[in-house]
């Protein structure tokens, strides 16, 4: 009987070890995922303001002193959807927040308000 009481004792002990071990590791993993997550979305910040900064000065050279809608060019717009899929694809932003997203790189890139929705549906379309 005492025998009996020392197995129970160590199988208690030994699930306390492993449940602990695997909560360990759960923690540290989902501390990666969160550190690699604010690098991705770091990296796009920084391109967008890279991007910004270059239509900023394209735009001083052309010497428009009206600024009007801001046209798009294929390449940004080409930049803008891959650095969306990145941010999603690293972030596991859900689908219904997509749109909103898209929304707001292109809004930060241009710096209007005003976006045109056929960019939108093309850079969150999959």
């Amino acid at each position: 009987m005492a025998e009996t009481h020392i197995e129970v004792a160590r199988a208690v002990i030994e699930t306390s070890f492993r449940l602990r071990h695997h909560s360990l590791a759960g923690t540290a993993s989902f501390r990666r995922d969160m550190d690699h997550s604010r690098r991705a979305i770091e990296a796009s910040r920084e391109l967008l303001k890279r991007l910004r900064q270059r239509h900023r000065d394209d735009m001083a050279r052309e010497g428009d002193p009206e600024p009007g809608p801001v046209a798009v060019s294929a390449f940004d717009a080409d930049i803008l959807r891959s650095a969306f899929r990145n941010l999603v694809r690293e972030t596991g932003v859900p689908e219904c927040e997509w749109r909103h997203l898209a929304e707001s790189l292109v809004r930060e890139y241009v710096g209007c308000e005003q976006v045109d929705v056929g960019l939108l549906d093309w850079i969150t379309h999959k």
